[in-house]
């Protein structure tokens, strides 16, 4: 080979995963290693000159993978792209064929280089491992699952940053003495302990308002007021971690354990100072608003927290719960300031998430969609009342960035203000009668969560659901072949376009073509199950419960998940840091090599699911 060329070589495979992830002295070996070919179009690579030959990189062109026999099109690759990888433990005769439409420049890797640097180099191994999750799962390295000293003080563990300040009591401490330990202590926890046992918790707060606001003898014991059934970490989880279940639950301060025994103690406060993340501070902040207008003052933080998430590699899963948890913080203010406009609610009821919010999967662009179940049928003056409650809670909402739906699928919406019993009736009606109408709404009321009010009166209702979707194999049918008639765009070169927009450019729409497609098959799945969870992670676990898909199944599904939504999460990212306006839609020309290689495996796996689900459900046999 001209040594002229290895500069180019080398500057290509620097920018080409995963041969980027090699050291300067790995990438000039492979460099030199590296054969160049030249082809016009119409040639091809077929049998000997493709089995067993190595990996192919496109440097210029367009080439196109046939299968044989029958000559149809598998895939079709630009530059950048690679091929060949698959046939490369093949003799003689290969699976396809590979046809040249352009005049093309290919880079081929010979079999024992490739191999050689699949055993020495880890990101190159799991790239070429054989399954598409493990390549989806090698890709990413988010910041709760690194250490702390690789990614700053957000990451770092709970044991390095709690409080061993504690005020430890016994069940039959009295209150009073309780107050003097943690003044002692210079903590606002008091930890309830029998022996090694944690049996409740006691702060500030709780004497203050639980003892000495309701004139409490202070020389009772402290088990009268104390917290049980305590919610706690452990000592190894991250400051995330910590966070995540404060932003859930509204916890202001949480015990740390370490093998299993009390250890210390963290506060949103400690936390807060050691990360940037606010969600907890601006839930804290709604819940002590006492206006309208304060209300919507703090939704302009929303922006803030969810590009801190992105920009510092947190979980996509965890930056759709804490967007969830501030969407919910701010729907149960308007709830409750309401009542306090309206007066008390007339008839018990709850105001319920439907669609994103109701898996806690919000994410910066998500509208609202959401309902009121009451507990009986109401009369024309309790109707009138819960129709302005749930007027004023859209509207403000809106105001908030949480935009009005465009179907409608909203409280405020009569069709969708009704009794249990009503909303039962609709969900037996859908459930028998497939019609557009019918497979639309139960679209977004299949996935429900009650915001605030009665639970039970959603609880119940879900468990109607999946007693009649169960009791009628050709629903669950119908929403898994609706689902599959929408495909990820496999097959495509250069753009993964199925769809174009307003201004007649091309796009990837992620939600609609991939990401909603995982959400369809999960739901099935979990209701099959019997599952009354509406978290697409926890629908697919149940599913390998019920022993309706294999771990593995559940592996691709998750880690494809995951990276669509990190893909997503990062070009809302660009568009915000770029002022501009945020959508789903993925330009092609802005989509790196990496990401595209990656999309692949995930479409791939969509495809694999809805296929397996199909042939599941199509043929009656949704539950074994």
């Amino acid at each position: 080979m001209d040594k002229s060329l290895l500069p180019n070589i080398y500057e290509f495979i620097s920018h080409t995963y995963p041969f980027s992830q090699l050291n300067d002295l790995e990438k000039d070996a492979t460099a030199t290693k590296i054969q160049i070919t030249y082809h016009t179009p119409g040639e091809e690579l077929d049998n000997e000159t493709l089995a067993g030959a190595g990996l192919f990189m496109i440097r210029t062109g367009v080439v196109e993978e046939r299968n044989k026999p029958d000559g149809s099109l598998r895939a079709k690759f630009g530059a950048g792209d690679t091929f060949g990888f698959t046939q490369i433990d093949k003799e003689g005769e290969s699976d396809y064929k590979v046809v040249f439409l352009e005049n093309t420049l290919l880079y081929l890797l010979p079999k024992n280089v490739l191999h050689f640097l699949i055993e020495k180099n880890k990101e190159v191994g799991e790239y070429f491992n054989a399954k598409e999750w493990v390549r989806l799962s090698s890709s990413h390295n988010y910041a709760d699952e690194v250490t702390a000293d690789e990614k700053g003080s957000s990451n770092k563990s709970i044991e390095k940053v709690c409080s061993h300040d504690l005020a430890i009591v016994t069940a039959d401490t009295t209150i009073c003495h309780t107050a003097i330990k943690l003044g002692e202590n210079n903590t606002d926890l008091a930890m309830v302990m029998d022996g090694d046992n944690l049996l409740g918790i006691v702060t500030k707060s709780d004497i203050t308002l639980k003892a000495v606001a309701k004139c409490m003898d202070i020389n009772a014991p402290i088990s009268n007021i104390m917290t049980s059934n305590v919610m706690t970490i452990d000592a190894d989880k991250t400051i995330f971690d910590a966070l995540e279940i404060m932003v859930m639950y509204n916890i202001k301060n949480l015990p740390v354990l370490k093998d299993g025994k009390v250890f210390g103690t963290v506060s949103t406060t400690s936390l807060l100072q050691n990360s940037q993340l606010q969600a907890v501070y601006l839930c804290q902040e709604i819940a002590r608003a006492h206006t309208e207008e304060k209300i919507i003052e703090l939704s302009s933080q929303k922006q803030e927290i969810f590009q801190t998430l992105v920009q510092t590699n947190v979980k996509p899963h965890t930056i759709q719960k804490v967007m969830s948890h501030i969407a919910d913080t701010f729907c149960r203010a308007f709830v409750k300031m309401g009542e306090e406009k309206f007066g008390i609610a007339p008839v018990d009821f709850a105001f319920v998430a439907a669609g994103s919010q109701a898996r806690s999967e919000v994410q910066f662009l998500s509208d609202q969609d959401n309902c009121i179940i009451t507990k009986r049928e109401l009369t024309d003056e309790e109707h009138e009342y819960f129709a302005k409650l749930a007027d004023y809670v859209n509207q403000n909402l809106a105001k908030c960035g949480y935009s009005l739906c465009e179907g409608h699928f909203m409280a405020n919406n009569p069709r969708w203000l009704a009794s249990l019993d009503k909303w039962k009736e609709y969900y037996s009606d859908w459930v028998l009668n497939t019609t557009e109408d019918a497979i639309l709404c139960s679209s977004v009321f299949l996935d429900m969560r009650c915001l605030y009010g009665n639970t039970s009166l959603v609880k119940q209702l879900r468990q109607h659901l999946i007693e009649k979707a169960n009791d009628n194999s050709r629903f669950l049918a119908t929403l898994i072949s609706i689902s599959t008639a929408v495909a990820p765009p496999l097959g495509t070169f250069r753009q993964f376009v199925l769809t174009k927009d307003g201004d007649n450019k091309p796009y990837l729409n992620i939600k609609k073509q991939a990401i909603n497609l995982i959400i369809e098959i999960a739901r099935v799945y979990g209701i099959a199950a019997k599952s009354d969870s509406t978290d697409t992670y926890e629908r697919m676990k149940a599913a390998v419960k019920e022993e309706l898909i294999k771990e593995d199944d559940y592996q691709e599904l998750k880690e494809a998940y995951t990276f669509l939504n990190h893909v997503r999460f990062k070009h809302q990212l660009r568009a915000i840091e770029h002022h501009e306006k945020l959508s789903n839609n993925l330009n092609p020309d802005e989509l790196s090599q990496f990401e595209r290689n990656h999309l692949r495996d995930a479409f791939r796996i969509i495809a694999k699911h809805q296929k397996a689900a199909s042939f599941r459900f199509a043929s009656g046999r949704g539950v074994l």
